[in-house]
């Protein structure tokens, strides 16, 4: 965990050896949409307008009669989205004393090595620069809108899960399965929304339920099917449409998310072109004081682009009716394929036989259980 204060002689103790970080620096959604980044000169942005048509549908019964009057006018309305960027700020300090003692190594010592890392400066530095990429992409995910109306409040960014209001499906606490992930695919379609290249992104439960019910459908979630950015998706094709695979970060319990990656993009506010710098602070005595300044908020396109679901089951549920293969070992080499389809999840021994010498083989029940 983070420690407050000053770096001195005493604290971090320079070491030898590789470095490696006992934490969580990904942030999947960050380096995804990164490229396409935005700059702004307003702490609000507009991410677009929305308007909304009369799509009845209905076949229109108009006779002669009535064709010789105008009928009443109307118009389509229209409404402006905006999001607005937020602050991001951490400061550092290390003492004179610290800066010129990196040659004194603590622990265990073998000739020839050398202090790791070489400079306290750059160690801490980038470490604070990992920590504000996390709570960027927790705020892109979880972030919940407010618009500072004095110095003394706080503007905050509306992240994706408060963003997605129109295409929600709730699960009802049922594990996710390719059926659930089709039928937000419908709602979206029917919503407006293009359905093309779309991407899952979820959790570990989510992803390890969608492989269990991919196999007994018969069906195959392709590994690096995609790269955006350098972040690898996977691939499974549903009735609907192809669809993406991604692993996410802060994701809230029991949600998944699809989204249009072509229509998300993080919006900048640089101060005088410069954004997430690092500065000296005024001196206070023997050492050197720095801070990271940085101003970002997410341009997350038309809500109605991408989708959600809620309330799934957090516990992995095993598949039903899993196939088990037993090999007979008579002159018959042919594998004998059973799955036990019985709801009964008692397990179902099969005993060998003098006619039928087959192994005896422990077969799993229907039914679901935590895995």
């Amino acid at each position: 965990m983070p420690i407050q204060g000053t770096v001195t002689t005493f604290g971090p103790i320079n070491y030898s050896g590789l470095l490696f970080t006992k934490g969580n620096t990904r942030t999947p959604l960050l380096s995804a949409i990164s490229p396409r980044r935005v700059i702004t000169n307003s702490k609000k942005f507009v991410i677009g307008q929305e308007y909304t048509i009369d799509d009845s549908g209905q076949i229109p019964q108009i006779s002669e009669a009535d064709s010789l009057t105008a009928p009443a006018p109307t118009y389509a309305n229209r409404t402006q989205m905006y999001n607005i960027t937020q602050i991001f700020h951490e400061s550092l300090g290390i003492s004179y004393r610290k800066e010129s003692n990196m040659g004194e190594l603590s622990g265990l010592n073998i000739a020839g090595q050398y202090p790791n890392p070489a400079t306290e400066f750059d160690f801490q530095v980038a470490r604070k620069y990992e920590k504000i990429g996390r709570q960027i992409e927790n705020t892109f995910i979880n972030g919940i809108f407010n618009e500072a109306l004095s110095s003394t409040q706080v503007d905050s960014t509306r992240g994706l899960n408060q963003a997605i209001q129109t295409n929600v499906l709730n699960a009802q606490g049922q594990p996710i399965d390719i059926w659930l992930i089709n039928n937000l695919l419908a709602t979206m379609r029917n919503n407006g929304a293009p359905i093309d290249n779309l991407v899952l992104w979820c959790n570990t439960t989510t992803l390890n339920q969608l492989n269990a019910d991919a196999v007994e459908n018969n069906l195959t979630i392709v590994d690096n099917a995609r790269d955006v950015n350098g972040i690898q998706l996977k691939r499974i094709m549903l009735p609907l449409a192809e669809v993406y695979i991604r692993l996410g970060e802060f994701i809230p319990t029991g949600t998944a998310f699809l989204l249009n990656l072509d229509v998300i993009r993080p919006v900048e506010q640089p101060v005088n072109g410069r954004n997430f710098w690092v500065e000296p602070l005024a001196k206070q005595g023997a050492g050197d004081r720095w801070q990271i300044f940085g101003q970002i908020g997410l341009d997350h396109g038309p809500e109605w682009y991408h989708g959600k679901i809620t309330n799934l089951s957090n516990v992995f549920t095993k598949p039903s009716g899993v196939r088990v293969k037993i090999t007979n070992t008579d002159t018959n080499p042919v594998p004998t394929k059973i799955t036990n389809t019985d709801a009964n999840s008692v397990p179902t021994k099969i005993t060998n036989t003098d006619a039928n010498p087959v192994p005896t083989k422990e077969i799993g029940g229907g039914g679901g259980g935590a895995g």
